[in-house]
This record gives C-alpha cells, sequence and structure tokens, in this order.
C-alpha cells in the first residue's frame, strides 16, 4: 500500500533529502508498480510525484489527463505545456539538494535505470544531485508478507517433491530399460505441477550431458533429447501457488543416470555445491550478526570458490536472482558479474543462489536453492534439506 510515511522513513535512512518518481507513457514500471496504477491506466502525458523526506508530498500531472494519478491522495499541480511542466517540477524541487530517481549510476543495475538521460541532465543541471531510488524502491516492492512467507514454505516443500517424483520417474524409466526423453521428463513436471497445484511462467528446464552446458537449454517438442544411461542430468523448476499473491519456490538438482559419475563429474559438482554453501554461509554470517550486506557480496562468495578450483571462465552468470510473485523479482540480485548490484538484501525479501559450472559441449552443472530472509532478519531454506551428494539413478 503506497505510504508515505513509510517512504519518508526510508528517506531518513538513506539521507535522501526527497523521492522524484517520473514517467513518460510507462517508461518508469517501478513507478507505476509504487505508485499503484492500474496496468490499463490510459497515460500519454509527463507526470511526477515528489515526495520529501519530511514535509508534504504533490503529483505533477497534465491537465488532459488529471485522473492518472487520481488514487494518489496528494497536493496537485497541473500543466499544460512544456513552459508549464518545467516550472512546477523545478519549483518542487528546489529545496532538495539530494534527489532519488529510477536511475543507476553508469547503468550499474540496469533493472532500476527507468528514467532517460535527458531528464537525468536536466535535474542535474539545476543544482540538483541525483541519487539511485534503488534500495528505497526495493523496500516497495520486494518484502514478502508473513502470509506469502507462509505459503512459501508450503509450496517449496511441494515443489521439492515434485523434484523427487521426476529423478523418481526418470530411474523407473532406466532400470526397466525405457526410453525417456528431457521433454517427457518436463511434461511429467507439469502434471506433478497441477495435481499440487502449483503454477509456473514457464516449463522446467530438463537437460541431459552437453545439453546442460547452456545454463538457459529447455526442450521443446521438436528438440529434444534422450535421456541415456550414464550422463549428468540436470532438473530446475520453479513454482508458486495459486493465491493471487503467491511467491515462488526455485530449485535445481543434478543427477547421474548410471551408477558411478566420472572423476571430472564428481569434481564440478562438488565445487559448485561448495560455492552455493559458501554464498549461504555469507548470508547466515551477515544476518546472524545483524551486519549489512549486499547483492554483489554474495555473488563474491560463490564465485570465489569457483575460481579457486580453476573453474572461474566457466562460471557464466550470476550467482542469483531476487524471487517475489515473479521468478525474477525487483530486489536484489546476488550479482558482481553481469552487473554490481549495490542492493542490500532486506528482511521479508527471497532470492536464489544458484551457481553453476559450464563447459561448452561437453558439461554443465548447476546447484539452486531459495532463500527467505524472515521479517526478523533470520535465514531460512524452505526447500530443506537441500542436495549435498549426486543422485544416483542408476541403483
Amino acid at each position: 500500500m503506497f505510504s508515505v510515511s513509510h517512504i519518508q522513513e526510508l528517506l531518513n535512512e538513506y539521507n535522501i533529502d526527497a523521492w522524484c518518481m517520473y514517467d513518460f507513457r510507462g517508461s518508469n514500471s517501478i513507478a507505476w508498480k509504487v505508485c499503484e496504477l492500474p496496468p490499463h491506466t490510459h497515460c500519454t502525458r509527463r507526470w511526477a510525484v515528489i515526495i520529501p523526506r519530511a514535509g508534504e508530498a504533490l503529483k505533477i500531472v497534465s491537465a488532459i489527463e488529471a485522473h492518472t494519478l487520481e488514487q494518489l491522495p496528494l497536493r496537485e499541480i497541473r500543466y499544460s505545456n512544456a513552459a508549464q511542466w518545467e516550472q512546477a517540477l523545478s519549483e518542487a524541487l528546489a529545496p532538495f539538494a539530494n534527489v532519488a530517481m529510477e536511475y543507476s549510476a553508469n547503468n550499474a543495475i540496469p533493472v532500476v535505470s527507468k528514467v532517460d538521460a535527458g531528464t537525468v541532465e536536466w535535474i542535474r543541471s539545476l543544482g540538483h544531485q541525483v541519487s539511485s531510488s534503488a534500495d528505497i524502491a526495493q523496500y516497495l516492492q520486494a518484502v514478502w508478507t508473513q502470509e506469502q512467507i507462509d505459503d512459501n514454505v508450503i509450496t517449496a516443500a511441494l515443489v521439492r517433491e515434485t523434484m523427487m517424483d521426476a529423478m523418481q520417474f526418470v530411474r523407473e524409466k532406466i532400470l526397466r530399460h525405457q526410453t525417456v526423453s528431457e521433454f517427457d521428463v518436463q511434461q511429467h513436471i507439469v502434471r506433478q505441477f497441477e495435481a499440487h497445484r502449483l503454477v509456473s511462467d514457464a516449463e522446467a528446464i530438463v537437460a541431459i550431458a552437453a545439453n546442460a552446458s547452456s545454463p538457459h537449454y529447455s526442450p521443446e517438442p521438436q528438440r529434444n533429447s534422450v535421456i541415456p544411461p550414464n550422463e549428468l542430468l540436470l532438473i530446475d523448476m520453479w513454482a508458486k501457488s495459486s493465491q493471487p499473491w503467491s511467491t515462488y519456490a526455485d530449485i535445481t538438482w543434478m543427477c547421474h543416470t548410471g551408477t558411478e559419475p566420472t572423476a571430472e563429474q564428481k569434481l564440478i559438482f562438488r565445487t559448485v555445491r561448495d560455492a552455493r554453501d559458501a554464498a549461504l554461509s555469507t548470508v547466515r554470517e551477515r544476518f546472524d550478526s545483524g551486519s549489512v550486506l549486499h547483492g554483489y557480496e554474495v555473488d563474491d562468495a560463490a564465485r570465489g570458490v569457483i575460481r579457486d578450483a580453476g573453474f572461474g571462465d566457466y562460471f557464466i552468470h550470476r550467482t542469483g536472482h531476487n524471487i517475489g510473485e515473479e521468478t525474477h523479482g525487483a530486489g536484489a540480485n546476488m550479482d558482481n558479474y553481469e552487473t554490481h548490484d549495490f542492493r542490500r538484501i532486506i528482511n521479508g525479501s527471497s532470492f536464489s543462489i544458484e551457481p553453476g559450472i559450464y563447459i561448452p559441449g561437453r558439461i554443465g552443472v548447476r546447484s539452486e536453492i531459495s532463500v527467505v530472509i524472515g521479517l526478523d532478519g533470520s535465514v531460512h531454506v524452505p526447500s530443506d534439506p537441500i542436495q549435498r551428494e549426486l543422485i544416483m539413478l542408476g541403483s
């Protein structure tokens, strides 16, 4: 729920004078969500909402689209032409030296860079320092309610149960010498999700052998492989309950369709597992001590283990992503590779830890858990127990 007082508390915590949310034709999805604009809102003109760290908040809207922000009980200023827009915004921002906007210096975090360069340049030309609203915005977009946390515990258990069932499905086919394909397993997972009343925005990744060396490979009806014996199999699945406010659980497990993996397969799995555990340990240690933790630091913890084992060049994606009502949520990612995510990891948020090693054309290994930070700062892995060793399906 939109709350000026809550936003002002955050502005004071981060020592920012005011937050200016600016949009043109839906360019700022963060502002739309924070200001609770219905998706169907007819919006063709510029608008802004300015919230100071203390005092009165206001909204600036076009005279021909005054309805745009009618749901916000703020003082309203209307403009008609460009000169009036510039005057209204410059006067509203005049008292504030430091203004937060949906901006990221050097585009370090693209998902929070929603305001065009020209607008940022103009605000700066008025004498203001422009800071990123990234940390403030995630408090309003990425924090779960206790009801969502409780529901996710049930969801994660069902997703883990589906994972165990999928591996048993493959085991039975192998032991009976029956043909089974990646697509067969994927569709089995679809049916299990339906039985558990789980929903997902995409179908599971099921990748055998070299197929798993492409992190986002996913079988399709006309493009998939038969699962042979004595190969590594990667299964990645994510889902949430059918409740409209439900949140995702996301896990990846590795199994072997024989009885004895190669030395290389064992080494790579152990390395990925240890990298996952190093990242999780970093999260636990920081929250247990009450220390601040940033997304990039979790990535550093996992990546360091893989780099030290000699596989650094083969870990080609971030360590994890924020999770919410969407698989990839609006909060901090565990990333110091694809981006430098400087956002804090905050209470009431969730994210994946999923390091991987991918040697093109040969092997792909990933181990993924989803982590939930309780509203009290406690650290939970709802899909516990997590994978410790490769699962042997040939016995």
